[in-house]
């Protein structure tokens, strides 16, 4: 069965990262070791990275190497109860989780709901205080409310007071009942960064004002720029120091470091089934088709490593490359290289790519393009790093492919027969004696093979219908 995403990877409770193919086993002992360093104080830790890195998929699986160990995670994901009116009515529901039968847990919800209905009273008098309007008449009876106003707020800033502590304490009590020695209760908070801004910032202060206590740890899994623009809406203005501002509630801060691209590659390769379509017996069976599958897994490898695409955008690429090649029939050339960067740049690069579909550019403007649009290091000649000539050759295929029409005819000529054959392109970057080498290699075979590039495009698209190979 085809795919359209990558499924959910499995985690065996005896070997969490057992089916891990972004070598994270490494970062999980990382990150167990600071927990366990931190549990008899308690500590927020932020689990810091982009979005589309899989962070979730991390956490689940660090959720379980702590179940394995004995240990107490917790899981609450902000976005999907952004809708509650207090997160901390989600939090206590996912600590109950602990032990629903333990006596001490009354004390816990009996003490949170007094924190919620004082809530619930600040809101109602800041809305009198502020939307009641006193005339110039009531000034002597105003000044004697006023007083009693700051008298009451008073009072129930003591009461307040009084109420944190107290929850603090059968809090306490509470996870002394359910943990043992340098086994801290760890919870997960997940999607923060997703939440509408004025829910992040009550998850940020439910955590630091009433879970501040031993042997709780929470572990925001965020993207931490996200966040920061999350915090600037809630105070309506970009001016803040939303780095500073996260300090206050973030003890440690854990960036996930970025997989290997050829690693996950060889995973997508796989996982979608590419070997199917180059590996067919029929494709096989032509000698022309035959390293169609490494000069695939070559430039998918080289973007990929090079590029800074997150691990859904890399997935959804291949993906679409995977679902445009039912397009083809087992004879028909494919130009494995031009097609995966024509794939590539119809998620990566959009404007780019429809550009190419209605032929709004000139050669040469479209060799400028590509090579401002692609990273400097895989054009520039390196002797130490093949890839600049791969890219050389992907690209001078799919500029001179751009310039031939449906019947592969030359619609522009970039090939100069008057000075000894030299193509008429300049490069920017790319080694311009090899490139123009290149581009007149596939002017040579233009009439063995050598196919308009609308005729991988239809492909792309799915105009053509699907062969179902």
């Amino acid at each position: 069965m085809l795919r359209n995403r990558l499924p959910e990877i499995e985690i065996p409770k005896e070997d969490p990262f057992r089916f891990d193919k972004l070598n994270r086993r490494p970062c999980a002992n990382t990150f167990c070791s600071l927990v366990k360093m931190y549990s008899s104080t308690g500590c927020v830790i932020a689990l810091n990275g982009e979005w589309g890195t899989g962070k979730t998929t991390f956490v689940k699986m660090l959720m379980q190497v702590l179940k394995k160990d004995g240990g107490h995670p917790l899981y609450f994901n902000a976005w999907e109860n952004d809708y509650v009116s207090d997160p901390l009515i989600a939090l206590l529901a996912e600590l109950k989780e602990l032990s629903p039968n333990s006596d001490k847990w009354d004390n816990i919800i009996s003490s949170g709901g007094k924190i919620l209905a004082g809530v619930a009273t600040s809101v109602v008098k800041s809305f009198i205080k502020n939307t009641v309007r006193i005339d110039s008449d009531a000034v002597v009876a105003g000044i004697d409310e006023a007083e009693k106003i700051l008298k009451d707020d008073i009072e129930d800033f003591a009461k307040q007071k009084t109420t944190f502590a107290e929850f603090r304490k059968n809090l306490q009590n509470y996870i002394v009942e359910n943990t043992m020695e340098d086994v801290p209760v760890v919870f997960f908070v997940d999607e923060l960064d997703r939440c509408n801004p004025k829910f992040a910032v009550l998850v940020l202060e439910r955590i630091k004002h009433l879970f501040d206590i031993p042997n709780v740890v929470f572990v925001l899994s965020v993207n931490k720029k996200q966040l920061g623009y999350a915090i600037q809406g809630y105070y309506g203005s970009a001016n803040i120091d939303a780095e500073n501002y996260l300090r206050r509630f973030i003890d440690i801060e854990y960036s996930l470091p970025r997989p290997n691209g050829e690693d996950f590659c060889k995973y997508l390769y796989d996982a979608f089934g590419f070997s199917e379509v180059f590996n067919h017996k029929d494709r096989m069976s032509l000698n022309e088709f035959r390293s169609d599958g490494d000069s695939f897994k070559r430039i998918a490898n080289t973007l990929v490593a090079s590029s800074n695409l997150d691990l859904r955008t890399t997935d959804k690429i291949f993906a679409h490359t995977r679902l445009a090649l039912m397009g083809f029939s087992n004879n028909s050339y494919i130009v494995p290289d031009v097609f995966f960067l024509l794939c590539y740049l119809k998620i990566a690069n959009t404007e780019l790519y429809r550009s190419i579909i209605e032929e709004k550019y000139t050669a040469q403007q479209l060799l400028n393009e590509i090579e401002d649009f692609l990273p400097i290091e895989l054009l520039i000649m390196d002797d130490n790093n093949f890839s600049w000539r791969q890219m050389t050759y992907t690209i001078a295929s799919l500029v001179f492919m751009y310039t031939l029409d449906v019947n592969a005819i030359e619609r522009e000529k970039i090939i100069n027969p008057n000075e000894e054959n030299k193509c008429t392109l300049k490069t920017k970057y790319m080694d311009n004696k090899t490139f123009g080498e290149a581009v007149y290699w596939y002017y040579g075979r233009r009439h063995h093979g050598e196919i308009p590039v609308s005729h991988l495009t239809r492909k792309i698209e799915l105009e053509q219908g699907i062969q179902g190979l």
